[in-house]
């Protein structure tokens, strides 16, 4: 390590830590275990705010097979419920639809729900006993949102979102500036841990994302906590009064951090913060964009991933500078694409890599498979 920048430290266990079983990238029976103690019992990326309901509609979306609906009153209030007819289960739209009123009309019996998910009408019901429809609102779920992300809970009762000091690191970027330039989704052939493992480390950047690649000028240290892994670009041998000076002495979050806001970019991917936000997103911070990338499990050797790149408004009116922000996005992203699909068939073909992990370079590797480990012991 060049003298002066700072080091990090290194994660208790990871010098005894193994890659995981090729089970747990391709078996339905864990698939389904790994969804309910995962995906059912943590706060989960459903979007961003630009996609959410305006005030008087809602949407649905999916969250690892739980039918999710998004529904947004008149006074701008953005509520959670499952997405499920509470007389004899039908769902009230599906997957993708959207809609706008006052009230959500059930395609099967025509019960009635207000937006705030509590029934309205109940046409021909009867005279059941103790029935009272204040007792059959919609279930609701937690919902919460930070700066540019949306996130709901299973649990009505869910413990406060919260992403942490180094979600807190990216505070001073004005994120919510930003203009959306790129949207995409994509069905992809394979395991989500996959995408977020391969994402969460800069090892495998020199192999295949040669363009990108400034191993020799840089390192790109990582910390990890709570819920987030913050990993970034450090100059090895900064100017002194420079920007990379600062971000060689600072760790994320701590005084002075925020100074990376204002940075020159000379290219894509020069000054960059990298967020894994355990389960499912993955956020790429520039002081000129931001891309957003959450996924949804839909079964044990497919996800689909959703994207989104945000430019600041200035760099819109230069066609060719946006462009080759997105064809950057979009190269490393296909790249990343091509090895995961790769390594899901060593997976599909249940052979055990038996591996070890990097002690450096795979700190990230290892933050997930200790929240999937933490997640399935509870």
């Amino acid at each position: 390590m060049p003298v002066g920048v700072r080091l990090v430290p290194e994660p208790a266990g990871i010098r005894t830590a193994r890659t995981l079983p090729a089970a747990w990238y391709s078996d339905p029976a864990f698939f389904a275990r790994e969804m309910q103690a995962v995906f059912r019992s943590t706060w989960v990326c459903v979007g961003i705010t630009d996609d959410m309901p305006p005030a008087g509609s809602w949407t649905a979306v999916d969250v690892a097979g739980l039918p999710v609906l998004l529904m947004r009153d008149r006074e701008d209030q953005l509520r959670a419920f499952v997405n499920v007819c509470r007389h004899r289960a039908a769902p009230l739209c599906e997957v993708g639809e959207s809609g706008e009123g006052t009230l959500l009309r059930c395609p099967y019996h025509a019960r009635l729900y207000r937006l705030d998910g509590s029934l309205a009408r109940a046409s021909g019901v009867g005279e059941p006993a103790d029935f009272d429809r204040d007792d059959y609102s919609l279930k609701p779920l937690s919902i919460a949102v930070w700066r540019r992300w949306v996130f709901v809970h299973a649990a009505a009762d869910a413990p406060a979102f919260d992403p942490g000091p180094l979600g807190a690191a990216i505070d001073a970027f004005p994120l919510e500036q930003l203009v959306e330039v790129m949207r995409e989704s994509h069905d992809r052939p394979f395991n989500w841990k996959v995408l977020l493992e391969n994402y969460s480390e800069n090892y495998h950047t020199p192999f295949v994302h040669p363009e990108i690649d400034t191993s020799s000028t840089q390192d790109y240290p990582m910390i990890a906590d709570g819920i987030v892994l913050y990993a970034w670009d450090r100059t090895l041998h900064p100017a002194e009064g420079s920007v990379d000076r600062l971000r060689a002495d600072l760790l994320p979050g701590e005084p002075r951090w925020e100074s990376q806001v204002t940075a020159a970019t000379e290219r894509p991917y020069d000054i960059g913060s990298y967020l894994t936000v355990w389960p499912n997103l993955m956020l790429n911070v520039f002081p000129d964009a931001l891309l957003t990338m959450w996924m949804q499990p839909t079964s044990a050797n497919t996800v689909t991933v959703h994207r989104r790149l945000h430019v600041r408004p200035e760099t819109t009116t230069d066609a060719t500078q946006c462009a080759s922000i997105i064809d950057a996005h979009q190269l490393v992203h296909q790249q990343d694409v091509d090895i995961c699909a790769r390594v899901q068939r060593s997976h599909d073909a249940g052979i055990d890599a038996d591996g070890v992990l990097a002690t450096v370079e795979e700190r990230g590797v290892y933050f997930v498979h200790q929240h999937l480990r933490a997640a399935l012991r509870e």
